[in-house]
């Protein structure tokens, strides 16, 4: 009889997983549901962020990952590689790899979103730029952003605005 090898089975709660306040222009929290820290699989993390009204983050690109965005409350708009788009719950956003993007909220309340990335990486610079938090917390004013943010990201595998410029879509 041939045997089967079962996979993890997780639940985790709302406030589960490890949180951080970002610095500005963030200004959020991200939690990070999933990763290789707390699931066997080594193929992709995941988890949620939170992008208070006003608060944007930045543009960027990735040059080994790609990214799953998952609007569930709030709007504002993307830009992918400069064409803006409207998002509110329900929009699901695909980011290949070299894809200029950014994400602003202009709406009156917070922008809530899952994201999911393939391979693991975007956990790294969640942690290493951000202030652990506690559920329930005010938002610290002073979360500030690391001075060696550009190496952060180059770890994590980023692209520099470069190699995004130079990129091509086929």
């Amino acid at each position: 009889m041939q045997e089967f090898v079962k996979g993890c089975a997780m639940v985790l709660g709302p406030e589960d997983g490890a949180s951080y306040w970002q610095p500005g222009p963030h200004f959020g929290h991200m939690t990070i549901k999933l990763s290789p820290q707390n699931h066997p699989s080594n193929m992709f993390s995941m988890g949620t962020q939170v992008l208070p009204p006003g608060c944007h983050v930045r543009e960027h690109g990735h040059a080994r990952n790609d990214e799953i965005l998952f609007v569930y409350e709030g709007t504002g708009h993307a830009t992918l590689d400069g064409e803006t788009h409207r998002i509110e719950p329900g929009s699901t956003i695909v980011l290949g790899r070299y894809v200029a993007h950014t994400i602003v909220n202009d709406g009156p309340g917070d922008m809530k979103f899952v994201w999911f990335f393939t391979p693991p990486g975007l956990e790294q610079v969640v942690v290493a730029a951000g202030r652990p938090r506690v559920a329930g917390e005010a938002p610290p004013a002073d979360v500030v952003r690391p001075d060696n943010m550009a190496q952060i990201l180059k770890a994590a595998g980023y692209a520099t605005p470069e190699e995004i410029s130079l990129s091509v879509r086929k």
